[in-house]
């Protein structure tokens, strides 16, 4: 009787805690902007424009249009070979910020997308204004 109630235990445990896993937390357009930001300013604890915003390393709002989606987010995950680009979707999974939303890494970095694209389509000029919502998304999420 005890080991059927410690499964039924383990059981609903594995499932509780799958279900949680599986619900990732839903961004609005604003809040991905927004963090896509923070992401830039951010990554590598100095951020992308470290390099990027220097000549001669590639602009990332001329990059991001030249490049698909896929395109992108497979040199962010895995870097350039024979270059100074080293696979930055480990770092930026560490900011601070990243792990305080709750973010997949799929979500980092369609944001970083997402900024980098609304830069470059003139969407977006200087810095995204921080959503209220977002507050108390990241409360929960902890």
């Amino acid at each position: 009787m005890k080991f059927r109630q410690i499964a039924l235990g383990v059981a609903l445990a594995a499932t509780m805690g799958m279900s949680s896993l599986a619900s990732a937390t839903e961004f609005t357009q604003d809040e991905k902007l927004w963090l896509g930001m923070k992401i830039y300013e951010r990554a590598a604890g100095r951020g992308c424009g470290t390099c990027h915003d220097v000549k001669p390393f590639p602009d990332l709002t001329e990059s991001v249009k030249k490049l698909s989606k896929d395109e992108f987010i497979k040199v962010v995950k895995e870097g350039r070979a024979g270059t100074i680009m080293t696979p930055m979707a480990p770092q930026i999974m560490k900011i601070g910020l990243v792990e305080k939303a709750c973010m997949t890494e799929e979500q980092a970095l369609d944001a970083l997308h997402g900024y980098l694209l609304a830069l470059a389509n003139g969407e977006v000029k200087g810095k995204v204004k921080k959503p209220k919502s977002l507050k108390e998304k990241m409360k929960g999420c902890q």
